[in-house]
């Protein structure tokens, strides 16, 4: 009982960081987050938006790994990814970006 409340406190000051993140300029570089369920989110208006993948990582950002290694291995609360060197966040498309290319 405790380790569920002491991760869904967690899980709420993450969910306000990516809440913050989400309204600048690096909003729309966020990729992933495993920040709980998408009803907990919802508790705190935190809609994320549909490039967002929440829980499993993407398959195309480990693309060596299986769907079953994806949704098992550890996973950070949120991945940012911006192209290599860049002072604005905005990034239409980061996959389109080689990963050589990216900062996380």
């Amino acid at each position: 009982m405790l380790q569920n409340m002491v991760t869904e406190r967690h899980n709420i000051a993450s969910r306000l960081i990516i809440k913050t993140l989400s309204k600048g300029d690096f909003g729309g570089n966020v990729i992933f987050t495993d920040i709980g369920s998408a009803t907990r989110m919802a508790q705190q208006s935190l809609v994320l938006p549909t490039h967002v993948a929440n829980r499993t990582l993407p398959q195309w950002l480990l693309p060596n790994l299986s769907a079953d290694e994806l949704r098992s291995c550890s996973r950070p609360d949120a991945i940012c990814i911006l192209p290599d060197g860049t002072k604005n966040g905005h990034q239409g498309d980061v996959q389109a970006i080689r990963p050589s290319h990216w900062d996380v």
